[in-house]
């Protein structure tokens, strides 16, 4: 099981939010702790916000982070710049990150503290979708986005993303290009671990790989949805190819 560490100043609010949050939206996948750099009482409102949400705030109390520096944690997450400055403690992590959460405890209320909450379950949802189970390390961000960085490649990436599968001889005739071009640039994103192939009789479709991590699938869909109009005229050509071959099989 992975062990992941929420850091603040005062282990009193945020990162006591983020402990039980993490717990509940997480099951089992991970062990969750929380510190302080400089450990206070945990604030009430804690206790009372959780508990509007359903959210089971057993065993949480404040901890120094100096108490946990000579264990192993998968994931360090600092959620105030303080704490950001001192995981230098837990230099053998396997990643450390930064939620920049304003201090919920010097506001009036219990409202400050929920919208604390909303934040965190928003973060935390994001980050278990993007790393919530065993990904493929069939690439890294630099070798993404030095494929996205031909115009061409781009182009083929997102029509595939928005079709779900295309033959070779449809992006030729929409992207007005040659077919040894194509298909060298769809080889080189099959060969990377981009694209897979399907093949049906003889007709061959190209569909992005289904073993794909799930944090470059989202990276091109945020692109392609981020950008709709990059590929209007392609969709348009493609939209008036009358004999236009689809596969027949399944894609799931």
């Amino acid at each position: 099981m992975k062990r992941i560490l929420f850091l603040c100043t005062g282990n009193s609010a945020r990162s006591q939010l983020a402990e039980a949050a993490m717990r509940h939206m997480a099951g089992s996948q991970y062990q969750v702790f929380s510190a302080g750099m400089k450990p206070e009482q945990v604030d009430p409102r804690v206790y009372r916000v959780l508990a509007e949400e359903g959210i089971n705030s057993d065993n949480l109390h404040s901890l120094s982070a100096e108490d946990l520096q000579d264990q192993h944690f998968d994931t360090v997450i600092t959620l105030c710049d303080k704490a950001s400055n001192e995981c230098a403690l837990f230099p053998d992590s396997d990643a450390l990150l930064h939620w920049d959460f304003k201090d919920p405890k010097p506001l009036a209320g219990d409202k400050p503290f929920r919208d604390t909450l909303e934040g965190l379950k928003a973060r935390i949802s994001l980050f278990l979708m993007l790393n919530g189970t065993e990904q493929s390390s069939v690439f890294g961000p630099v070798e993404l986005f030095k494929i996205m960085s031909d115009p061409l490649r781009l182009r083929i990436l997102m029509l595939i993303e928005d079709e779900k599968a295309l033959s070779v001889s449809d992006l030729v005739e929409v992207l007005g290009v040659s077919q040894p071009k194509v298909s060298r640039h769809l080889a080189l994103l099959r060969d990377g671990g981009v694209l897979e192939t399907q093949r049906e009789g003889l007709w061959v479709f190209y569909r992005l790989s289904s073993q794909l991590p799930v944090w470059v699938q989202h990276t091109l869909a945020t692109v392609r949805n981020g950008n709709p109009g990059m590929i209007n005229k392609e969709k348009l050509k493609l939209s008036q190819i009358s004999d236009r071959r689809k596969p027949t099989k399944s894609l799931a």
